[in-house]
């Protein structure tokens, strides 16, 4: 079991986390979590031996934000989505790479997981049927549990999950990578290869970057355009 001042250092770090990158602020709160722990203590992370809990319950989420359908979802690329969004995408990318904060996120999915036991809300999450999995992360996401004190946990957990599936799943994961070269290098242009499933590009009928003759086709277009007095052709967002 981690020790248990590791496991509140690593919620503290979670909060310095979100208070040094302000744009995580504007997607989900990460404070109150460390008073949240002081309040209930490592009854909460009593699983954290397993250290494949945590991406079970990560899976799990996943797997109710983009569900199976008519179209493929989370399950579809399972076991390695999973690993991507918690390793990549929540480590890498959400937490900028910072070790300590991303042994806290798994702490919190971890809580997650065994608040429902502790507030006699229900059995542990992973041992819920989907339809009770399906309420308990609504009541995650809509502040169900402010009044017992562990909403910050909770949705910090469900709401850092929420984001990040998403992210996951709809940046075209496993079609996600660039293509390289003959030379190893990024390929000037990106063909997305054939491919059997649909994904997060194909669900949103997104064609793709922008290939050879389209690039021609753009310069041709504009080459030799009038520019307008008083607009700035650098800016970003003209």
């Amino acid at each position: 079991m981690m020790k248990e001042s590791l496991i509140r250092k690593s919620l503290i770090e979670v909060e310095n986390e979100f208070s040094r990158r302000s744009f995580l602020r504007t997607l989900v709160t990460g404070a109150g979590i460390v008073g949240a722990y002081d309040a209930f203590g490592p009854k909460l992370f009593a699983d954290n031996s397993s250290l494949t809990l945590p991406y079970q319950v990560y899976g799990a989420l996943g797997r109710l934000v983009v569900p199976v359908d008519q179209d493929p979802g989370w399950q579809t690329y399972e076991p390695g989505i999973t690993q991507f969004g918690v390793d990549v995408f929540v480590r890498n990318v959400l937490l900028n790479g910072n070790y300590l904060a991303f042994l806290g996120f798994l702490n919190c999915l971890t809580a997650l997981n065994n608040i429902p036991v502790q507030t006699t809300y229900g059995p542990l999450f992973l041992n819920m049927l989907v339809g009770q999995q399906s309420q308990y992360f609504s009541d995650i996401l809509t502040g169900q549990f402010e009044n017992d004190g562990f909403g910050d946990i909770v949705g910090f957990a469900g709401g850092l999950t929420l984001i990040s599936t998403k992210g996951t799943f709809f940046s075209n994961y496993p079609l996600h990578l660039p293509l390289l070269d003959a030379n190893g290098a990024i390929a000037e242009f990106q063909v997305r290869p054939a491919h059997a499933q649909a994904t997060g590009w194909d669900i949103m009928q997104l064609k793709g970057p922008v290939g050879p003759d389209e690039e021609a086709a753009l310069r041709a277009r504009y080459t030799g355009i009038k520019e307008i007095p008083g607009v700035d052709p650098s800016n970003p967002y003209i």
